[in-house]
């Protein structure tokens, strides 16, 4: 891995280019879209190993688990590394994961292909979120990713019955898609040179943006939000089965409202860089997880099925606006990214964990009970990433108020060495 931290930076914020686009595709989309296919991956296990669905999901929360924590360890070099063969090595470990468990299909191969697979993916994600920090829009850079995932995840989801539950060929189609990676990952920006991004952030914030120093508390509870929010989504997400039932739904109508949550991620990646502009960071915060929270609980406690059927539509808009905002949050406050991957480990942590924790408490707690677990975190969660950007505006002020004059650079940062107490961002 020497050879990789050691990579020098660029000389510049990269602007989204063509290729720049697919090196984000190549890596980051894909390693998300590869997650997207889990629920096609348990139900596949289920037919065609013969374990129970609760192994199944066991076995998807271990391929998960481990994307997570190789984002941990990625983290620590990422910043310095060469980004396209950073994502190069995760793309491999990927295809051979998959493609190993697709070609030996038992139950020891399939595990140990879906944790390879899982660690590959961690290191395209960790990947691809750090390279969105060196882009000169970050926000715009996480919005166009998020629109593709949704896109790409539709597009998947609606051609998963022609696989017939196949896990070999599910697993052949997801090494597939690392193999179209490989070609399209060069694109991938590594870190700039510092003193070009004190100059042109100088200049962003005089048309309008911000330059503010975030302090490492704000990273951390902007992650550990991430990952309370993301759990408790996921414990309603992974539980739907049971919430449709409740409300009357059919199972058929279940899944087309499922397909139909999925797209309304991609309408919701669109709405939040409008919202965004109108409202600024914080309202659009404050706007998104209000309605989010409010229809995640009429989705536990109701009993109308036009009310689930409405809340969940909604709530998928809400879902897809929400990731686009905090992900383009991580990635305005840390140039390195390092920043935009820890958010990004802790929200797949939640993820991993979101059914295993659902399916305990489902059954045991009331539907009220239910809804005020899942829901008030959300609270808490908005009420932080609140106080954050409000902070990070206020910041932003007194940054343009001296917009002219020269940020500092701490000496040796030319040469790529990260700042061990502050690191430069702007939103």
């Amino acid at each position: 891995m020497s050879s990789i931290a050691t990579s020098p930076p660029g000389n510049a914020l990269a602007t989204l280019t063509k290729k720049v686009v697919l090196g984000f595709v190549g890596t980051w989309v894909i390693a998300l879209m590869a997650a997207n296919m889990v629920p096609v991956l348990i139900a596949a296990m289920v037919q065609d190993l013969g374990v129970d669905i609760a192994t199944a999901g066991a076995l998807a929360t271990g391929m998960t688990a481990a994307s997570a924590l190789t984002m941990f360890v990625t983290n620590r070099f990422v910043a310095l590394a060469d980004r396209p063969r950073l994502g190069r090595i995760g793309l491999i470990l990927m295809i051979i994961g998959y493609g190993a468990a697709a070609i030996i299909l038992t139950v020891p191969a399939v595990m140990v292909g879906l944790m390879l697979g899982g660690v590959g993916a961690g290191v395209m994600i960790a990947t691809g979120t750090a390279a969105a920090s060196s882009t000169d829009n970050p926000d715009r850079s996480v919005a166009v990713v998020m629109i593709i995932n949704r896109l790409g995840a539709t597009a998947l989801l609606a051609i998963a019955p022609l696989f017939h539950n196949d896990l070999r060929a599910v697993l052949f189609a997801i090494a597939s898609l690392g193999v179209i990676g490989l070609l399209l990952a060069g694109g991938l920006p590594n870190m700039p040179n510092r003193h070009e991004v004190a100059s042109q952030r100088r200049q962003a914030t005089s048309r309008g943006g911000s330059a503010a120093s975030v302090f490492t508390v704000s990273a951390f509870v902007v992650a550990i939000s991430m990952c309370l929010w993301s759990l408790t989504e996921d414990m309603v997400y992974s539980m739907t089965s049971v919430l449709s039932e409740q409300a009357g739904v059919t199972p058929e109508f279940s899944s087309t409202l499922l397909a139909g949550k999925v797209f309304g991620g991609l309408i919701g990646a669109l709405l939040a860089p409008v919202l965004l502009r109108w409202l600024g960071r914080s309202w659009s915060f404050v706007l998104f997880i209000a309605l989010s929270t409010i229809t995640k609980f009429i989705m536990i406690t109701t009993g109308s099925d036009i009310a689930y059927s409405v809340s969940i539509l909604l709530w998928g808009v809400m879902y897809g606006a929400i990731l686009v905002l905090v992900t383009g949050l991580a990635a305005v406050m840390d140039v390195t990214g390092r920043t935009g991957v820890l958010v990004s480990g802790f929200y797949l942590a939640g993820v991993a964990f979101g059914p295993l924790i659902g399916g305990q408490l489902v059954g045991i707690l009331s539907p009220m009970q239910y809804a005020l677990l899942v829901t008030i975190p959300s609270v808490v969660f908005g009420l932080a990433l609140f106080l954050i950007s409000q902070r990070r505006n206020n910041v932003t002020d007194s940054a343009l108020d001296a917009a002219g004059q020269d940020e500092p650079v701490q000496p040796g940062a030319a040469a790529g060495t990260p700042e061990p107490k502050k690191t430069e961002g702007v939103s």
